[in-house]
């Protein structure tokens, strides 16, 4: 059983973490102003006037979510490498304490 002074981190959790956030900001910043196209299509004036306005909140609340995926892919992705050095310096100097 782990003592409760260990720390342990699943750096493969934290990796696939940050892939799925990029892949999540890449496929929002594909969708681009999509439902603009059925301007005309759906009805009148009004329903044309609901859809920007729908597409326009949405846009600002896209941008905020694609933001907040990038910034925390960046920090999975840097607690990553981070610890794995961490790990390897610590890992050097037991190796060098046992050989001394």
């Amino acid at each position: 059983m782990a003592s409760s002074d260990q720390l342990k981190v699943d750096l493969t959790g934290l990796e696939d973490l940050a892939g799925t956030l990029d892949r999540i900001r890449d496929g929002l910043n594909s969708t681009g102003r999509w439902i603009l196209q059925f301007t005309g299509d759906l009805g009148g004036d009004d329903v044309d006037d609901a859809l920007e306005d729908f597409e326009s909140h949405w846009s600002d609340g896209r941008s905020r979510v694609e933001k907040n995926c990038e910034r925390l892919a960046k920090s999975a992705k840097q607690a990553v490498e981070h610890f794995r050095k961490a790990d390897d310096e610590l890992t050097k100097e037991l190796q060098e304490q046992v050989k001394s």
